[in-house]
């Protein structure tokens, strides 16, 4: 004849079974949250810095540019660039280096089109400010602020 338990040994068994249960979820639960905190180990501040940079200066696309004809003679603009702090950005324009901003603030001659903000290889964040520009000039705007992270900006030269 087989011994009946009591009702209390029943629910001790019971919460047993619910306890192992419990701390089987658990450290389930902690090993997710340890994964899921190593694949986030990008820097919050770095994130919205990139975000910010798009959405201040987004890429455009521009179609093919008209060469000028034999004739006519290319307009040179004068813009002064401030680099915060001084790094070697790259001023790019049809594929040629106009200039560097290492010592953080220079004057470049330029002509319109687009002007290519070289960043790349750069570990820091770098603010690229207009400070100075020709009155003729509709782009850039004075005071336009460009934030490099290791990547190319592009800036618009438009009479």
């Amino acid at each position: 004849m087989r011994r009946r338990g009591s009702l209390l040994e029943w629910f001790w068994n019971v919460v047993q079974h619910g306890e192992r249960r419990i701390i089987r979820v658990l450290v389930l639960a902690s090993v997710i949250l340890l994964l899921m905190q190593l694949s986030a180990v990008r820097d919050p501040l770095d994130f919205y810095m990139t975000v910010a940079a798009e959405v201040e200066a987004p890429a455009m696309e521009l179609p093919a540019l008209a060469k000028p004809e034999l004739g006519e003679s290319v307009k040179t603009w004068q813009i002064t660039l401030k680099a915060t702090p001084a790094a070697p950005i790259r001023v790019v324009q049809n594929g040629t280096v106009i200039a560097t901003l290492t010592k953080g603030e220079q004057q470049i001659g330029v002509k319109s089109g687009q002007i290519q903000l070289d960043g790349i290889g750069i570990a820091q964040s770098v603010k690229v400010q207009v400070i100075r520009k020709d009155p003729q000039l509709l782009e850039p705007r004075q005071n336009q602020t460009f934030i490099l992270q290791g990547n190319i900006q592009n800036l618009i030269v438009k009479p």
